[in-house]
């Protein structure tokens, strides 16, 4: 039965009933012996009579126009245009809803009709801009590939697809790894990701882009440049790789390499007869004088001339060599890990980068291959599982040296002659160990180092363009003292007795929004780096934004660079403190102008719910006991007197870093001085804190 139906039986279900009624009452009437039951029921069946009446009304004049209204509502939903009507007077008393509804239906067209104009407008932009990409792409003399970070193809123009093999299937979706040498392009993507996640795109020469070479199946070598894609928040979001087909420039430059090689050494015979002449007529005297000296002259002088054309020629050659392949600076910490983890990944030795980065100008690509097909040569003569690898400047600045250092002997200069025939692994080309050398202008030797201690040596051209930040602050720090937190207990027990380049260090440094700890300055970053058996361990540092809840001032941005945009994801130092806490471990705590830091790691130590109490050293301390009150305790100063450099002063890990140089540096001159415990240090540390608050009370 359709509802519809329902008002109408109910209706005349009524009317049956007062039909029923009038007929019965008077038989009730006249019947009954109870006339208040007679008209009760009368009553109720009036009661009846009225509400199946008005069910009735109710039905005719308002559910069933509601019904109508609803059904000619969901049309009105689905009509696409503005010619819409509701006849409102065929609703009754829902007139007005009716109304409304009409006016609602012609509000959702206008909508509807807007928004289809809008996405119209939007689809011919975006086609338009599609053309002119299109067209900018295609008229590129580069192939351009889009990947996202699976390094899936997003976009590719047809310059790219031309250099590419013709057997290739390039299309979307495609992997670029399937289409090239894979090493060279999770090579670069990985130091870009080092990049930007340091934050040191910023300020670095190429920004977020870097060179490589990379092969194809048919033999081609492709010169490319990776850009990455940075999202919200410097995320990277996918990368943009230009093209350009280096095979021709790079076949060229094989047979000038072949060509000077030979030329080279072809010279080098016609001067050794040449030489021997000469000394053979130098021993027979049955010439002339006068043809003698004629004839000598001659041979001189050829072999002078041969001399110098050879020299000019073999630097004219290196330097072409060096010059035509794709070159860039590259700071060793990140090319350091980068040979850990490639010697990792091939089983090869435990790579431990050590000592203070410092920037250097290479082919990062090669010389990854380079040092770790290195680091595996010497494992394998030494029987050494672990190796060292670390870079120093010399004192010129000509060269920046890669060392690999192992305990024991040297290693013979003929062993190190024939690696130089090494094919190296993934090298595009086929190039063996003696030409990444020669294209950097290097060659190794091996030397001993520390007592007990070799290691290999590798100049390498020195960075070409300033690196970090800032080289100094505008602003140094003051020297802050707080004579509670400088005065420490004598340690006891083995570690008091331990000698000092035997104990584990952790190395810190603080950035804050102003020097005043007490008055409401906060952290706003720290940073440590381990010392171990005298060595900086650069693969183990640690460091953290903190977010100090109140802004950064600009004087204090002016000197360490961070923003209050950098803290504003950042934890607070409750959640930071913790984590600094179990990097430090067991370690000595070592800092330049400690107190400093330390005040603001126990300020905060209760609420994070650790405690700072472990031994700890001051640089700052130190010096005034190695130099005296007179001498310079900066930072920078005493540095500065041991040779000292890092690009990124006035940073927590560049401060660190430096602080840790400084103190391998001044563990030799106590050691001098017949300081060689910790309790002896600490003892002397004290006296010096004694004396300088005495000196201060007056």
């Amino acid at each position: 039965m359709s509802p519809g139906a329902r008002p109408g039986l109910l209706f005349l279900g009524a009317a049956v009933a007062l039909a029923g009624f009038c007929i019965a009452l008077p038989h009730l009437a006249a019947t009954s012996t109870r006339p208040v039951t007679a008209v009760a029921f009368g009553a109720a069946a009036g009661a009846g009579l009225v509400i199946g009446l008005l069910w009735f009304a109710v039905s005719r004049l308002v559910l069933l126009p509601a019904k109508r209204l609803a059904a000619e509502t969901r049309m009105l939903a689905a009509a696409a245009g503005t010619d819409v009507s509701v006849p409102a007077h065929e609703y009754g008393a829902l007139a007005p809803v009716a109304g409304a509804v009409a006016e609602l239906a012609l509000r959702l067209a206008a909508v509807r009709n807007d928004q289809a104009r809008t996405v119209a407008d939007a689809i011919r932009r975006a086609e338009e801009q599609s053309g002119r990409l299109a067209a900018l792409l295609r008229d590129l003399h580069e192939g351009v590939l889009v990947c996202n970070l699976k390094h899936q193809i997003l976009l590719y123009n047809e310059r790219a697809r031309g250099m590419l093999p013709a057997t290739v299937d390039l299309g979307l979706g495609r992997s670029l790894l399937q289409i090239v040498t894979r090493q060279p392009v999770l090579h670069t993507l990985d130091r870009l990701i080092r990049r930007v996640r340091e934050g040191r795109h910023l300020d670095h020469a190429e920004g977020t882009t870097a060179g490589f070479i990379v092969g194809t199946a048919d033999s081609r070598l492709i010169q490319g440049r990776m850009a990455v894609i940075l999202g919200t928040g410097d995320e990277i979001t996918g990368y943009v790789v230009t093209l350009e087909d280096a095979t021709g420039e790079l076949a060229t430059l094989a047979r000038r390499d072949a060509l000077l090689k030979a030329a080279t050494e072809d010279v080098r015979a016609p001067l050794a007869n040449l030489s021997a002449a000469a000394e053979m007529l130098e021993e027979h005297p049955d010439l002339s004088p006068e043809e003698r000296a004629r004839f000598d002259a001659v041979v001189v002088d050829a072999a002078r001339q041969l001399n110098a054309t050879l020299e000019r020629i073999t630097t004219e050659y290196r330097a072409g060599i060096t010059a035509a392949w794709p070159m860039g600076d590259v700071n060793s910490g990140n090319l350091f890990a980068l040979v850990a983890e490639r010697c990792k990944a091939a089983g090869g030795p435990v790579i431990v980068p050590t000592g203070l980065p410092v920037w250097l100008h290479g082919d990062s690509y090669g010389l990854v291959l380079l040092l770790a097909h290195l680091a595996g040569n010497v494992s394998r003569a030494t029987g050494e599982p672990s190796l060292d690898l670390g870079a120093e400047t010399d004192l010129r600045g000509r060269f920046v040296y890669a060392d690999l250092t192992w305990p024991g002997e040297p290693l013979s200069s003929a062993a190190l002659e024939a690696w130089r025939n090494d094919p190296l692994a993934e090298a595009l080309a086929g190039l063996t160990l003696g030409d990444i050398l020669e294209h950097h202008r290097s060659d190794i030797w091996s030397e001993r180092a520390r007592d007990g201690f070799a290691r290999l040596r590798l100049p390498l051209p020195p960075a070409q363009q300033t690196h970090g930040r800032r080289e100094s602050a505008p602003a140094p720090r003051p020297e802050f003292f707080d004579f509670d937190l400088l005065r420490q207990p004598v340690p006891e027990g083995a570690l008091a007795k331990m000698p000092l380049r035997a104990l584990s260090y952790v190395v810190f440094d603080c950035e804050t929004t102003g020097l005043q700890p007490s008055q409401g300055d906060e952290l706003v970053s720290i940073a440590g780096v381990r010392i171990v058996n005298g060595r900086i361990l650069t693969g183990e540092a640690w460091q953290s934004l903190v977010k100090p809840g109140r802004p950064i001032p600009a004087v204090s941005t002016g000197i360490h660079g961070i923003t209050d945009a950098m803290v504003a994801e950042a934890s607070p130092a409750e959640a930071v403190l913790p984590q600094f806490r179990a990097f430090v471990g067991d370690s000595v705590l070592v800092a330049h102008n400690a107190a400093f830091d330390l005040k603001f790691l126990r300020m905060r130590q209760r609420a994070a719910g650790v405690t700072f109490d472990m031994p700890v050293l001051d640089t700052m301390i130190l010096s005034r006991q190695i130099q005296g009150e007179d001498g310079e305790h900066s930072l920078d100063g005493i540095a500065g007197r041991f040779g000292l450099r890092i690009a990124d002063r006035h940073s927590a890990l560049g401060d660190s870093l430096l602080t840790a140089a400084v103190f391998i540096r001044m563990l030799d001159i106590l050691e001098e001085r017949g300081i060689t415990t910790l309790d002896e240090a600490i003892r002397r540390s004290n006296m010096a804190v004694e004396l300088q608050a005495r000196e201060r009370a007056f």
